[in-house]
């Protein structure tokens, strides 16, 4: 196949354009769409902006109890050791959710999963008495209770 000027592509069989053409339709369908993206993610920008700005802190994420967490925050040191204890009633995806949060936003305290050896406790749900023994209530916020020794 061979192209000139004056008669095209010489000697290309039917098959041969055809294949230019389906490749040539392609790549415009490709060059359109990722300039439609462009203007879609020009468009976003703002919003983008908007939504990172409006994130205070982690503790948003810490569904029904974000307050729990900035007050108890507000109660540890760097390097201090806190735990968590959670009610038998607490549902395996807000334990996860709390453990999440508790490993970012109370950092840098340092989480522990037993509470004799913390120095803090967030407790989800009514505390035993033995927690009540060996820490003293520091705050009840959102239905969590705060102690600190």
């Amino acid at each position: 196949m061979r192209f000139t000027l004056r008669g095209g592509f010489r000697g290309a069989s039917p098959r041969a354009l055809a294949a230019l053409a389906v490749v040539g339709v392609f790549v415009a369908v490709v060059a359109r769409q990722a300039w439609d993206a462009g203007r879609e993610i020009d468009a976003l920008g703002p919003q983008r902006r908007d939504a990172l700005a409006s994130r205070s802190d982690g503790a948003d994420s810490a569904g029904s109890a974000p307050q729990a967490f900035r007050s108890f925050r507000a109660t540890l040191r760097p390097g201090e050791r806190f735990a968590l204890v959670f009610a038998p009633g607490t549902s395996t995806n807000d334990q996860g959710t709390y453990r999440l949060v508790s490993l970012s936003y109370l950092y840098p305290a340092i989480a522990v999963t037993d509470p004799e050896k913390a120095q803090a406790v967030m407790v989800f749900g009514e505390p035993s008495a033995a927690i009540r023994a060996d820490f003293d209530e520091t705050g009840d916020v959102d239905g969590v209770w705060l102690g600190h020794r």
